[in-house]
This record gives C-alpha cells, structure tokens and sequence, in this order.
C-alpha cells in the first residue's frame, strides 16, 4: 500500500502516483491482485504460487501475504468468503472491481517502469 505525498490525490483505493516512487509493496500487490483476478483462491495457496511464480523474485514469510490481503481488503480492493475447506473454515480471496481497476494503473505503471529499466539496461 502507498504511503503519503503531497500531491492532491482525490482518487478510490490506495493512493498511487510518480512522485512517490515504486517499492517492493506495490509490486507484490500488484501480484497479489493479479493472481487472484485469475481465480479465488485460500490465502496458503497464494503464498505458494506467488513464492513460486518465475515473475516475482522476492522471498516472504506467510504472514506478509496475510497482512498484504487485510490491508487489500480494507481498501475494498480484495474481497473475501468463508468456506468449509480442509481442516476447517477458511478465507477465500477475490479481486473486486475496484481491485481490477487499481491492477490496471499498477500494470500501466510497472510498463513503463519496464522501459526505463531497458533503457538504463543499454547503455
């Protein structure tokens, strides 16, 4: 999640512009959203394809998915049922629209951070 700049953000979710930079954190929200925009799933299997995803190269304890998703779901970007499962009831994750539009913005600006990265990768 984003933290707090002093530019006139007036927007839904979690506030996100140029001049605060790009961190670790947005890049796994961005996966987090990603992934469960392709299906709900129970946060242990996140965890597990996300520390097994080739695209994300970062390492976490469990508990950082966990907390990634509490604070994805009081942005309303997540959304979450309780189901029966294996061992008991559990938490069932799913991108919102919110959540849709605000990977959409993520991805726009991991493109063009891609770029510059490539740029800076020529010379």
């Amino acid at each position: 999640m984003r933290r707090k700049c002093a530019c006139q953000h007036h927007g839904h979710g979690p506030h996100m512009c140029e001049e605060m930079g790009f961190s670790a954190g947005d890049y796994l929200t961005a996966v987090i959203l990603r992934e469960l925009s392709k299906s709900p799933m129970h946060g242990y299997e996140l965890y597990e394809k996300i520390m097994n995803a080739q695209y994300y190269p970062f390492k976490h304890d469990q508990s950082v998915i966990y907390s990634a998703l509490r604070k994805l779901n009081s942005h309303g970007l997540v959304s979450y049922s309780v189901q029966e499962g294996n061992g008991g009831l559990r938490k069932v994750y799913k991108t919102t629209e919110e959540g849709l539009h605000y990977l959409d913005e993520l991805r726009k600006y991991i493109y063009s951070l891609k770029r510059a990265f490539e740029l800076f990768l020529q010379e």
